[in-house]
């Protein structure tokens, strides 16, 4: 019977961690089609590839030069974007003279109050579980599953 037990808790496992890798297939993919239940076909992973090799930057020209080298394209991108993050610029926008309607006082205390855990779940619950990579690395999926 022991025996049995295991092979049983063997499956499940097999069967949840499979379940994590087409997840993971999923948002890499982005295909709506995945979600109506269709497997990891040879299709689905041509898909996968073309969508990495569209998403590649293998030259860039700048200012009339061609860059193919991937440490010169990181040197320039980086150059760029730091430039534009240092350069003052001309025009700034301000907010003198617009007119902010209040928040009233029983609005504030609302706002302020902690979240009950319920709340938190009913927004977990809520989200999309095919979206992107979350900052510790999971998916919503995964804690919807958990």
């Amino acid at each position: 019977m022991e025996e049995e037990e295991v092979r049983k808790e063997a499956r499940e496992l097999y069967k949840k961690w499979a379940l994590f890798e087409e997840v993971s297939w999923r948002q890499k993919s982005r295909e709506i089609w995945l979600k109506e239940g269709d497997k990891n076909t040879k299709f689905f992973h041509q898909m996968e590839n073309a969508h990495r090799k569209r998403n590649q930057l293998n030259r860039i020209k700048v200012h009339g030069r061609c860059l193919t080298e991937e440490s010169e394209i990181k040197e320039e991108v980086s150059r760029t974007f730091q430039g534009l993050l240092i350069d003052p610029g001309e025009w700034k926008p301000s907010i003198d003279g617009l007119n902010f309607e209040r928040v009233e006082e029983v609005d504030v205390q609302r706002l302020e109050k902690p979240f009950l855990e319920e709340e938190v779940f009913e927004a977990l619950e809520g989200c999309c579980e095919e979206k992107a990579l979350g900052p510790d690395g999971f998916s919503m999926a995964f804690w919807q599953f958990a």
